[in-house]
Protein backbone atom coordinates (compact mmCIF):
# COMPACT_ATOMS: atom_id res chain seq x y z
CA UNK A 1 0.00 0.00 0.00
CA UNK A 2 1.51 3.76 -0.99
CA UNK A 3 2.01 5.89 1.70
CA UNK A 4 -0.65 8.88 2.36
CA UNK A 5 1.25 12.13 1.62
CA UNK A 6 -0.41 15.54 0.65
CA UNK A 7 1.52 19.25 0.56
CA UNK A 8 0.84 22.07 2.89
CA UNK A 9 2.35 25.41 2.57
CA UNK A 10 4.22 27.36 5.69
CA UNK A 11 5.34 30.57 6.24
CA UNK A 12 9.02 29.56 6.87
CA UNK A 13 10.41 26.30 5.74
CA UNK A 14 12.97 26.60 8.55
CA UNK A 15 10.23 24.89 10.43
CA UNK A 16 10.57 21.32 9.16
CA UNK A 17 12.63 18.97 11.36
CA UNK A 18 15.55 18.06 8.88
CA UNK A 19 15.71 21.68 7.19
CA UNK A 20 18.74 22.69 9.82
CA UNK A 21 20.43 19.65 9.41
CA UNK A 22 20.22 19.09 5.74
CA UNK A 23 20.73 22.67 4.26
CA UNK A 24 24.03 24.20 5.58
CA UNK A 25 24.36 28.24 5.06
CA UNK A 26 27.33 28.93 2.68
CA UNK A 27 27.70 32.27 2.90
CA UNK A 28 29.53 32.36 6.68
CA UNK A 29 25.78 33.87 7.93
CA UNK A 30 23.76 32.56 10.64
CA UNK A 31 21.21 29.67 9.44
CA UNK A 32 18.15 30.82 11.14
CA UNK A 33 17.82 34.20 9.74
CA UNK A 34 20.25 35.80 7.79
CA UNK A 35 21.78 33.27 5.35
CA UNK A 36 20.27 33.56 1.62
CA UNK A 37 22.93 30.65 0.21
CA UNK A 38 22.80 27.34 1.11
CA UNK A 39 23.86 23.94 -0.17
CA UNK A 40 21.47 21.89 -0.53
CA UNK A 41 20.06 25.37 -2.17
CA UNK A 42 16.75 26.18 0.27
CA UNK A 43 13.39 25.78 -0.84
CA UNK A 44 11.38 28.66 -2.84
CA UNK A 45 8.61 30.68 -1.40
CA UNK A 46 5.48 30.22 -3.70
CA UNK A 47 3.71 33.86 -4.20
CA UNK A 48 0.65 33.82 -2.02
CA UNK A 49 0.90 30.34 -0.50
CA UNK A 50 4.20 30.30 1.11
CA UNK A 51 6.54 27.47 1.62
CA UNK A 52 5.39 23.90 -0.08
CA UNK A 53 6.22 21.35 2.42
CA UNK A 54 5.74 17.37 2.04
CA UNK A 55 3.34 15.53 4.58
CA UNK A 56 3.84 11.97 4.51
CA UNK A 57 1.32 9.85 6.65
CA UNK A 58 3.12 6.62 8.42
CA UNK A 59 0.91 5.06 11.43
CA UNK A 60 -0.43 8.00 13.69
CA UNK A 61 2.54 10.04 12.62
CA UNK A 62 2.98 13.37 10.01
CA UNK A 63 6.46 13.26 8.37
CA UNK A 64 7.05 16.60 7.33
CA UNK A 65 9.80 17.91 4.60
CA UNK A 66 10.15 21.00 3.06
CA UNK A 67 12.56 19.55 0.21
CA UNK A 68 13.29 16.60 -1.68
CA UNK A 69 16.93 16.97 -0.39
CA UNK A 70 15.30 16.70 3.18
CA UNK A 71 13.57 13.28 2.19
CA UNK A 72 16.79 11.50 0.77
CA UNK A 73 18.82 12.76 3.98
CA UNK A 74 16.08 10.56 5.73
CA UNK A 75 16.43 7.66 3.58
CA UNK A 76 19.68 7.84 3.35
CA UNK A 77 20.61 8.04 7.34
CA UNK A 78 17.66 5.27 7.83
CA UNK A 79 19.37 2.92 5.73
CA UNK A 80 22.64 2.74 7.23
CA UNK A 81 23.43 -0.52 9.31
CA UNK A 82 24.33 0.05 11.99
CA UNK A 83 21.69 3.62 12.34
CA UNK A 84 24.39 6.29 13.27
CA UNK A 85 24.12 8.17 16.66
CA UNK A 86 23.15 11.63 16.85
CA UNK A 87 26.18 12.39 18.32
CA UNK A 88 28.07 11.68 15.77
CA UNK A 89 25.68 13.16 13.22
CA UNK A 90 26.09 16.20 15.03
CA UNK A 91 29.56 16.48 15.21
CA UNK A 92 29.57 15.91 11.80
CA UNK A 93 27.50 18.96 11.16
CA UNK A 94 29.79 20.81 13.06
CA UNK A 95 27.76 23.53 14.68
CA UNK A 96 28.11 22.68 18.06
CA UNK A 97 24.23 21.64 18.37
CA UNK A 98 24.10 18.99 20.57
CA UNK A 99 22.70 15.68 19.26
CA UNK A 100 19.13 16.03 20.91
CA UNK A 101 18.06 18.69 18.81
CA UNK A 102 19.04 16.26 16.02
CA UNK A 103 15.98 15.17 13.87
CA UNK A 104 16.96 11.59 14.20
CA UNK A 105 16.97 11.59 17.78
CA UNK A 106 13.28 13.39 17.71
CA UNK A 107 12.25 9.72 15.79
CA UNK A 108 9.58 7.42 17.51
CA UNK A 109 11.34 4.71 18.27
CA UNK A 110 9.60 2.18 16.59
CA UNK A 111 10.51 4.16 13.46
CA UNK A 112 13.87 3.53 13.68
CA UNK A 113 13.47 -0.34 14.04
CA UNK A 114 14.33 -2.65 11.55
CA UNK A 115 11.14 -3.98 10.42
CA UNK A 116 10.00 -0.04 9.59
CA UNK A 117 13.02 0.53 7.91
CA UNK A 118 13.12 -2.24 5.91
CA UNK A 119 9.34 -1.84 4.80
CA UNK A 120 8.75 1.95 4.59
CA UNK A 121 12.08 3.40 3.07
CA UNK A 122 11.37 1.63 -0.29
CA UNK A 123 8.25 3.34 0.13
CA UNK A 124 8.90 6.63 0.52
CA UNK A 125 11.71 6.40 -2.18
CA UNK A 126 8.90 4.94 -4.95
CA UNK A 127 6.37 7.98 -3.23
CA UNK A 128 9.43 10.58 -4.16
CA UNK A 129 9.63 9.07 -7.70
CA UNK A 130 6.08 8.97 -7.90
CA UNK A 131 5.41 12.45 -7.24
CA UNK A 132 7.36 14.45 -9.85
CA UNK A 133 4.44 16.25 -11.52
CA UNK A 134 2.92 16.74 -8.23
CA UNK A 135 5.61 17.97 -6.24
CA UNK A 136 6.64 20.51 -9.57
CA UNK A 137 2.92 21.77 -9.71
CA UNK A 138 2.79 22.48 -5.38
CA UNK A 139 6.42 24.83 -6.36
CA UNK A 140 8.19 21.66 -3.77
CA UNK A 141 12.14 21.41 -5.13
Amino acid sequence: MPLKHWFEYTSDWRHAPMAYWVHIPQDGKDWRDESAEFLPPAPRKISGKGYPALCVEVKDEVLWFSSAAQVRAFVDTLQRKPLPSTRRLSELHGTGHGPNSHWLSRLPTWMKSAAFRNRTLPKLEALLSAITDEARRAGWN
